[in-house]
């Protein structure tokens, strides 16, 4: 993983732009090979790791089935309290790569707090930006993060047996609509451990200079940007409630248009 410490926001946009340009012109040359499209993830402390919610949840190292068995006993409550249907189908191993079974409930239970071993990425920078600069506490940081990853930047990968992979999931998922407002897609890492497929770190995969698990950066910006990120942001309706949709999300981005952003109180 590559970091590149950045001054400010304008700096930040040159080297999205400068990021674009090589992607388009690698995908133009590698024809008829795929090259993934980049995914952006933002970090309101750039000194945090690549986590999971289950992660940070939890010191147990769950299974693909562990976790399967874990949805399915929560499934009964959330029909019940939603009035959603949610059917899930016999559990799969598959193989690495593949979905995991649940994957359309995973998503949703991952959007309303449940923990997950689906990491959140965004396909707009700037809705990875919004996230990173979003908390007003942002600034007890002194940078945040913003993450840009090609899952496949050369049109194959190699793997072993054993080690940790992160691969990506897609976007094509019947699921909450956060997901589509967001422009989500969601990473696992898996490895193999005897019969048994198990959810490991991102963090430790990508540090792991000896696995190919694609091309990862890591863009950091001073946190005393953040009115201006949000600003830029702002006109471009990446906002709180553009993204959650909700009540609670309107009123954050009424809070910062009428107080944050003018200073004024009355």
């Amino acid at each position: 993983m590559e970091t590149i410490d950045l001054d400010s926001w304008e700096a930040f946009e040159k080297s999205l732009s400068s990021f674009f340009a090589q992607w388009n012109k690698r995908t133009k040359d590698k024809l008829p090979e795929f090259i993934s499209a980049p995914l952006f993830r933002g970090q309101s402390n750039a000194s945090w790791r690549l986590e999971t919610t289950l992660e940070r949840f939890t010191n147990h190292t769950f299974s693909t089935f562990d976790y399967y068995r874990a949805i399915r006993r929560v499934m009964p409550a959330v029909v019940t309290i939603t009035q959603k249907e949610w059917s899930l189908p016999r559990f799969e191993k598959g193989v690495g790569g593949m979905a995991p079974t649940g994957y359309e409930f995973m998503v949703y239970l991952r959007h309303h707090g449940f923990p997950s071993p689906l990491l959140d990425w965004t396909r707009s920078p700037y809705v990875a930006a919004f996230f990173a600069f979003r908390s007003p506490q942002v600034t007890e940081h002194e940078r945040v993060a913003i993450y840009f990853y090609v899952e496949y930047p050369e049109g194959s990968r190699g793997s072993c047996v054993g080690t940790p992979i992160v691969h990506g999931l897609g976007p094509y998922v019947e699921t909450h609509k956060r997901h589509y407002a967001q422009q989500c897609e969601y990473t696992v890492c898996e490895k193999e451990v005897g019969d048994e497929r198990v959810y490991v770190s991102h963090e430790a995969a990508f540090s792991n200079d000896a696995l190919d698990q694609g091309e990862l950066k890591k863009y950091t910006l001073p946190t005393n940007e953040r009115r201006n990120v949000l600003k830029q942001l702002q006109r471009m309706n990446v906002t709180s409630f553009s993204l959650f949709g909700n009540e609670e999300s309107l009123m954050e981005t009424l809070a910062y248009q009428e107080i944050e952003d003018t200073g004024e109180t009355d």
